[in-house]
């Protein structure tokens, strides 16, 4: 039987809200060596413990429907998750620098939720490879918004997001992408 260990601090953790189709986690996930990118797209875990989390309704985010010290959570229902910047990249790309020169402007929609935001890309967007042939199941997308598609005034933001791509409904892009600075 696997215990759960609490770490002793934030060292070593970082801050990250997941969103499900019903539900944003706000919660402290146990990074150690490694990114949150690299976790989430980690084939190996099925689930993610998160600790010290606090549940809302994405219908009423303020309202915190219960907290928690420890919890699961299943990665193929994260429909995607705010995180700073430093922890949306895999653990070999600490610079800012995403191996992309162009930016794509992006639209899609997942369960639940509308996300406008850029896509970091090395030459032209080939949106199905983007989709059906990338290996990572959670993909970056930078200067996000989220907006629920029932409650449109309740919107999401933050430094980068990870989308998962398999619950990605429709996927929009720019014809033209921008240059990346």
């Amino acid at each position: 039987m696997k215990r759960t260990i609490v770490g002793a601090g934030p060292r070593g953790y970082a801050t990250v809200d997941f969103f499900t189709g019903d539900y944003r986690v706000s919660a402290q996930i146990n990074v150690r060596n490694r990114t949150v990118n690299d976790i989430l797209n980690d084939k190996r875990l099925s689930y993610i413990e998160v600790f010290d989390t606090y549940i809302s309704r994405i219908s009423q985010p303020g309202y915190i429907v219960g907290s928690h010290h420890v919890a699961l959570l299943r990665k193929d229902t994260i429909s995607f998750a705010i995180v700073p910047t430093g922890e949306s990249r895999p653990s070999g790309q600490r610079a800012y620098r995403y191996g992309g020169k162009l930016l794509y402007q992006v639209f899609l929609t997942l369960p639940a939720f509308e996300i406008q935001g850029k896509v970091h890309t090395t030459g032209k967007l080939d949106l199905y490879a983007f989709l059906a042939t990338n290996v990572d199941d959670f993909v970056i997308l930078t200067e996000p918004v989220a907006r629920v598609a029932n409650f449109p005034d309740n919107t999401f933001s933050g430094e980068a997001f990870l989308v998962n791509r398999l619950l990605v409904t429709m996927f929009c892009a720019s014809e033209q992408p921008e240059r990346a600075a």
